[in-house]
């Protein structure tokens, strides 16, 4: 089954194109086409409480790129949703009328805890995981955390915190406190044997450190990259590191929130799958297709 998903976050919209199956009780996925632009609608948002006029532009010519990138992949259906830059804007209202009636296309802005059930989907797709384990996920605009017990969601909670956030420098100690003291008191108290990471920014990561598919980023390393890149300007990250230019400013204060929360957890590796929002969204759309 072929079908479409939409992700508007807060650094980039992606929309990606993969063919679903379940044939004998067994997920299998394979993705066919994706494509990512940086619009990064959180930069304005979480400054000005706003998308510019310039900004809105901007996205809807993209949001009609995807509807042709959709059409002449022939899907058979597909989901749109936006995440944290647009749950904040003040105009978000006007930008979701405006894509529908110049695309066809219905935005639907989700809430974190909605966003964090669609990424724990992914889930599926891994075999025999036994133990118990945390599922990070750092977007732009916020994090989502959640604790899988007997592989099944315990607790989940999102947070303020994102990387175009703490870029913007627009998340409070109190945000801090707040995601120290819930980790402590909500996962700790169940021992959670791994981490796993979900986002383009771990993703990103995991490339530039030279990591197998399945082999973990230790936290020495990831406060080793970040000790290589801090010094260095946007454009030398980009030649020397091979970050996309939309990622060189963003991968420092990503790399901060999972170094903050992986030390509070007390572990010291995160494994990166390399699935997210948008892959739950396609096993989201199949399980309703098929029920």
């Amino acid at each position: 089954m072929k079908l479409g998903a939409i992700d508007v976050g807060s650094n980039a919209m992606r929309v990606l194109i993969g063919e679903v199956t379940k044939p004998v009780g067994i997920w299998h996925y394979s993705k066919i086409a994706y494509l990512r632009l940086p619009v990064r609608l959180g930069e304005e948002v979480f400054d000005k409480g706003k998308i510019s006029d310039e900004k809105i532009e901007k996205f809807i010519e993209g949001m009609r790129l995807f509807k042709n990138y959709l059409d002449f992949y022939g899907v058979l259906d597909y989901r749109a949703v936006a995440t944290s830059a647009m749950r904040d804007s003040s105009n978000a209202k006007k930008i979701i009328q405006r894509v529908k009636k110049e695309t066809g296309i219905t935005l639907e802005v989700i809430t974190g805890k909605e966003e964090a059930e669609l990424v724990y989907l992914t889930f599926q797709l891994i075999p025999d995981l036994k133990m118990n384990y945390v599922l990070i996920d750092v977007g732009g605009g916020s994090t989502e955390i959640t604790l899988f017990q007997n592989n099944r969601v315990h607790t989940a909670r999102s947070f303020q915190i994102g990387s175009v956030r703490l870029l913007k420098n627009k998340v409070s100690s109190a945000a801090w406190e707040e995601v120290a003291e819930w980790l402590t008191a909500e996962v700790l108290p169940f021992h959670p044997a791994r981490i796993f990471g979900s986002g383009g920014t771990i993703n990103s990561v995991h490339k530039v450190l030279g990591k197998q598919d399945k082999s973990p980023v230790d936290l020495s390393e990831m406060k080793w990259l970040q000790s290589q890149l801090e010094p260095l300007s946007i454009e030398d990250r980009i030649h020397q590191f091979k970050i996309k230019p939309d990622r060189a400013d963003v991968i420092g204060p990503a790399m901060e929130i999972y170094i903050q929360l992986m030390q509070t957890l007390e572990l010291d590796q995160i494994y990166v799958p390399k699935m997210g929002l948008s892959d739950g969204m396609m096993l989201d759309l199949y399980r309703e297709k098929t029920l």
